[in-house]
């Protein structure tokens, strides 16, 4: 299991971005969250099988249809958090 923190730029807000980013977690089998920031980007941890989490990560630096990801800032986290799904936060 790994754990990731991530900040997705570019147009990831008004687009169903998050919706977009929930639906690829869920169906992967990740655990954690996504939200909105005061920036303009979306911000995520996720939580998963190594494999999982990295193509996770890279169908999500792709973007969705209605999106346009300019850059993903992305980190390893050291500890788990034992997310117990994957959630849109406010």
């Amino acid at each position: 299991m790994i754990h990731y923190h991530a900040i997705v730029k570019g147009r990831v807000q008004g687009v169903g971005f998050r919706y977009f980013v929930q639906g690829e977690a869920v169906n992967r089998g990740m655990k954690g969250w996504v939200r909105n920031t005061d920036e303009g980007h979306v911000e995520l941890k996720v939580e998963g099988e190594q494999q999982k989490v990295i193509d996770f990560l890279e169908t999500v630096r792709k973007g969705s249809p209605f999106s346009k990801v300019t850059d993903m800032q992305m980190e390893p986290l050291t500890e788990l958090a034992h997310y117990q799904d994957f959630r849109i936060r406010s």
